[in-house]
């Protein structure tokens, strides 16, 4: 993978709990534009990663970043194409990801895009001008637009109950939203539908999505919901992570050992350093997962 491609960060961390009248973790700074492959810009440093799929037809923009980055995404987006916004897909309604929704809305040149999210992040969004228009419910939601197929996929019980992931078929990028990132132990948010095990499966899903090129680089691009642009190896290895710490969790469970316990045994070991967050620690992790292994 091009150096420049490992090299992107993407701003802070998501909440891993929301709720419809969250406040945004603040965000501040300068923004990234970097084209990814084929169709497809990656703009970072908005809160969440924002992929945006431009052309002839017009902007296909996926999640919108927080609220107080919207000016400078606007500025962004403009700066890849004069073309109007078209479509907004929200991976999830985790502030940092629907924030710049509204103001992404109004400043369309033309008709009012099409916001489409799974119904299940529907519900849990504000009515706002930039809501949602369209919820899909099937397992998967496509369209074609620019010349390329785009599908939209949705991930049960994921990081919440209502996440979607989009491929980008022609120019083979895949965006993940929060079921998968690269600064931080998989989010759950189990008051709104998150599982470890529908997790485990995301990445999975993913990974059935994604293919790499010679020696395993390249090919298949991934920009995560927050982190730098990946490749399928960095896909297999987090997946690899998270299997792994599964293992420990339920074998310690199967012993009877309590939350405290589990925790004292250190599952995450060899990774609490390089994912540990302060918006989403080792224990918060655990909190979270451990509840699924209890006997």
């Amino acid at each position: 993978m091009k150096a420049t491609l490992m090299a992107i960060l993407a701003g802070t961390i998501a909440s891993a709990v929301y709720a419809q009248a969250a406040p945004e973790p603040p965000v501040e700074g300068t923004l990234e534009v970097l084209k990814v492959q084929g169709n497809v810009w990656l703009i970072a440093g908005a809160g969440a990663n924002i992929a945006v799929q431009a052309g002839d037809q017009g902007v296909v923009v996926v999640d919108t970043g927080a609220s107080a980055m919207s000016e400078k995404v606007i500025a962004a987006i403009r700066g890849i194409s004069s073309k109007p916004i078209r479509y907004i897909i929200n991976t999830s309604a985790a502030p940092q990801h629907i924030g710049g929704n509204a103001a992404l809305v109004s400043s369309s040149r033309g008709a009012r895009p099409d916001v489409i999210t799974h119904e299940n992040a529907f519900r849990l969004m504000p009515s706002a001008d930039g809501s949602p228009t369209d919820g899909y419910f099937l397992p998967r939601r496509k369209l074609i637009f620019n010349g390329e197929a785009i599908d939209i996929i949705h991930m049960p019980a994921a990081f919440s109950s209502g996440d979607s992931v989009v491929y980008f078929r022609g120019s083979n990028v895949l965006v993940t939203g929060d079921v998968f990132t690269t600064t931080n132990l998989p989010l759950i948010d189990r008051a709104h539908g998150g599982t470890y095990a529908g997790s485990l499966a995301a990445l999975r899903g993913l990974l059935d999505i994604a293919a790499p090129d010679d020696l395993m680089e390249a090919g298949t691009y991934i920009i995560p919901g927050h982190g730098r642009i990946c490749d399928d190896a960095d896909l297999v290895e987090y997946h690899d992570m998270a299997y792994e710490i599964r293992d420990r969790v339920a074998a310690l469970a199967a012993q009877g050992k309590t939350l405290a316990q589990v925790k004292a045994e250190h599952p995450v070991l060899g990774w609490e350093g390089r994912y540990g967050q302060p918006q989403w620690t080792v224990d918060s992790f655990i909190d979270a997962i451990y509840q699924e292994f209890r006997k």
